[in-house]
């Protein structure tokens, strides 16, 4: 008998004590892909809620809250919304009910006020005078997705779409994914992703803006950070989900461009290792592994993960300009325990020019965050601080030239990332030892509502 036969008698099994048992809540040992051995399904004010995760599920006894958590609208035998706590999860309760699901809808909105601080010798526009403070709203972020299969399980799409890009001059840009993956081994380890969506590179950047533990990304990721490129991947899991591969071929100009603005493309590959702890990694951009800070993320235990990434990306002849020739590569480390999370990143490209002489061009980040659980403020409610550094050295060649931000937030946890309040201060120092060293301070206070 095959492994994959075997497997799958297991879960059979599985699944009929599940059924055997009580509807509103049986603990059901199982052998489950990437999760553990448990399952739990509780019947809850017209919703089925159900768990792999024993502590999870110990945890909604007690408090009646959800951690992270994946929705289904609809998709239960009477119509009923599932609530999983990991893909897992659902599937054992799909199993169970020999029900088949093939869609997602979420949505996530992000309004955010900027209260921004120049230096005395900065105007800020619709000011009076230079080094007057300047307040503002606006939504940041208002993204719709649809995400599943059809057909069958091993061909999965993802279209989202962020309403405020599409009054931008490029209107098209608000279409940010829009690709079908092809999981060719059936088993996670190799498949293809052919479409729009981000380049395998930056760990800031494939972590999603709904799980940062800052208002926004660092002064880094929109330096080194590729974000959503049009073209193909090869990527999967291996060993047990312990290694995550992934290599991409794009245009090398961005995300909702029509063609390929030269001849050459961008290049980009990624490889991460769960060096201790095994969580779920065979998504694009989720997980705990890609989810800032430890909102329970370590509950069976630390996480400690590495990553080497590489990219090049030739401009050459695609403006009138000075276009560069761009190699880069990174290693970045995370580490979460007890509430206790912290990761950091280096960065380095080197730069040819269409004219004039090579250079390096530096960046680095770290990051270090401590939540706490805060019963009085809600059921399953954390508070949480962070603290962040970060710098960059653009030219190796011009001294005086680096810039460098240094930040603290505080968070308000209600449903781990799905439901937050988050508020940060942060410097944008820029050294000009010739031009004069400027200073930009910048406090930020955002909600976040994902459904």
């Amino acid at each position: 008998m095959s492994l994959k036969a075997l497997c799958r008698g297991l879960l059979a099994v599985a699944a009929l004590a599940a059924f055997a048992g009580s509807a509103l809540a049986q603990d059901v040992p199982v052998v489950a892909t990437g999760g553990g051995l448990y399952f739990k399904e509780i019947a809850k004010d017209g919703r089925v809620y159900v768990f792999n995760n024993a502590a999870e599920a110990d945890r909604f006894d007690k408090t009646g809250e959800v951690g992270r958590a994946i929705t289904k609208i609809g998709v239960g035998p009477n119509g009923e919304t599932v609530v999983g706590d990991s893909e897992t999860a659902l599937e054992l309760y799909f199993f169970k009910h020999g029900l088949s699901e093939n869609m997602e809808m979420s949505n996530r909105i992000q309004p955010r006020f900027t209260y921004e601080l120049p230096d005395a010798n900065v105007k800020l526009a619709g000011t009076e005078n230079a080094g007057d403070a300047k307040g503002s709203f606006r939504i940041r972020r208002a993204k719709f997705k649809l995400e599943g299969w059809f057909y069958k399980p091993e061909l999965e799409f993802e279209i989202q779409l962020n309403w405020p890009d599409a009054s931008s001059a490029q209107p098209n840009r608000f279409v940010e994914d829009a690709n079908i993956d092809w999981d060719i081994s059936k088993k996670k380890t190799f498949r293809v992703r052919f479409g729009q969506f981000k380049a395998p590179f930056g760990r800031q950047q494939l972590t999603s803006s709904g799980a940062q533990q800052f208002v926004d990304r660092a002064i880094t990721d929109e330096r080194y950070n590729d974000a959503r490129e049009t073209g193909v991947a090869l990527w999967g899991t291996l060993g047990t989900n312990k290694i995550d591969w992934r290599v991409m071929m794009s245009n090398g100009n961005g995300r909702s461009n029509s063609n390929n603005d030269n001849d050459k493309f961008l290049w980009t590959g990624r490889v991460m290792w769960q060096a201790i702890g095994n969580t779920r990694m065979n998504q694009w951009g989720s997980g705990a592994l890609l989810t800032e800070g430890d909102l329970g993320d370590s509950v069976n235990g630390p996480l400690l993960s590495f990553a080497a990434e590489a990219a090049k990306n030739n401009r050459w002849f695609t403006t009138t300009g000075n276009d560069p020739d761009n190699e880069t590569w990174g290693v970045d480390g995370q580490f979460k325990y007890a509430g206790f999370a912290a990761w950091g990143e280096y960065l380095q490209r080197h730069t040819k020019p269409e004219t004039g002489d090579k250079y390096q061009d530096v960046g680095f980040l770290a990051q270090a965050s401590y939540a706490f659980k805060a019963p009085k403020l809600g059921p399953g409610a954390y508070l949480e601080v962070a603290g962040r550094y970060a710098k960059i050295d653009p030219n190796d060649l011009v001294g005086g030239d680096s810039r460098e931000e240094i930040g603290g937030a505080l968070s308000y946890y209600y449903n781990r990332h799905n439901l937050k309040v988050q508020a940060d201060y942060r410097q944008v120092k820029d050294d000009g030892k010739k031009t004069g060293e400027r200073k930009a301070n910048e406090f930020r206070l955002q909600t976040q509502f994902i459904f």
